[in-house]
């Protein structure tokens, strides 16, 4: 018997089957199916009942539910005592791209200047990725912008921002447009998962238009590049092209009623259990991350 067993064991019963347990652990189905069988076999019992294709936790599944539920959270305050009492105490933080850019270096500056003794790892990708490392303990909290999907991730949202379409001063655009003009363009768009994209995609399902863009990237520079090269329209934080709307390389192309505003996001598990050095830090960020600009 070991930690993942337990872990396993738990999420069938609290996300109520193995197809969502398998979804909350991220590993495949036929993994949980083999880690229950596993405890049953060791110890000789039937922890769920199989009716119609549904699993139904035994009333001794529910006794051991409960007594795994404890030495679960004991093993946490183990690691939470153990991490407290380490040498180098780590808090990993996680950042979309847009966030990476606008926050990330004066936010590690200030955390190592209040806080010296804690090592600060940071992980930039896509939102999506954010929110999956947070889920699976790869992360201990994230800043992201855009829409959280999981009911399992709370939010405090520090700030706000607005997309806005734009193109290179030798693009030929209408400076206002629909929505259904914008798609019949050359788009050049991030990558699927990231928080513009889903924004644009929700804005686009509404009124039942799709987009095929003609350039995806992972990178806001690449795109932004691209656009001055005047290949396209791109929908990008303001905050990023600034610089180049100012020095006209860009120029703005107005979308007629439609709000591209979206909030910034500090996440977290909701059952994240912080060291005290975390909480410290977390708390930190969480008072401090408007301010830093």
């Amino acid at each position: 018997m070991t930690i993942r067993h337990l872990k396993t064991f738990i999420a069938v019963c609290e996300q109520g089957g193995v197809t969502k347990a398998a979804e909350y652990l991220h590993v495949a189905q036929p993994a949980i199916s083999q880690t229950i069988a596993e405890i049953e076999k060791f110890y000789n019992i039937r922890l769920f009942e199989r009716i119609n294709q549904r699993l139904v936790i035994t009333s001794i599944g529910k006794e051991l539910l409960l007594r795994a539920q404890e030495t679960l959270r004991a093993f946490e305050d183990f690691e939470i005592q153990a991490n407290q009492s380490g040498l180098h105490p780590t808090v990993r933080i996680g950042a979309s791209l847009t966030i990476g850019k606008l926050y990330i270096p004066q936010l590690i500056r200030s955390l190592k200047e209040n806080f010296p003794q804690l090592c600060v790892y940071v992980s930039v990708e896509s939102t999506a990725s954010v929110e999956e490392k947070i889920l699976n303990g790869a992360l201990d909290f994230g800043l992201v912008e855009g829409k959280i999907l999981s009911p399992l991730l709370s939010a405090f949202v520090f700030s706000t921002d607005n997309l806005i379409a734009v193109c290179g001063s030798g693009y030929r655009a209408e400076k206002l447009m629909t929505l259904e003009r914008l798609v019949s363009h050359a788009l050049l768009l991030r990558e699927r998962g990231s928080a513009s994209r889903e924004m644009l995609e929700m804005l686009l399902h509404e009124k039942g238009l799709s987009v095929s863009p003609v350039m995806e990237s992972v990178s806001n520079q690449a795109i932004i590049s691209a656009v001055v090269a005047d290949l396209g329209i791109a929908i990008l934080p303001q905050g990023l092209v600034q610089t180049s709307l100012q020095e006209s390389k860009l120029h703005i192309v107005e979308i007629e009623n439609i709000d591209f505003q979206r909030k910034y996001l500090l996440i977290n598990r909701t059952t994240k259990k912080f060291s005290r050095i975390q909480q410290h830090a977390y708390d930190f960020c969480k008072t401090n991350l408007p301010k830093i600009r």
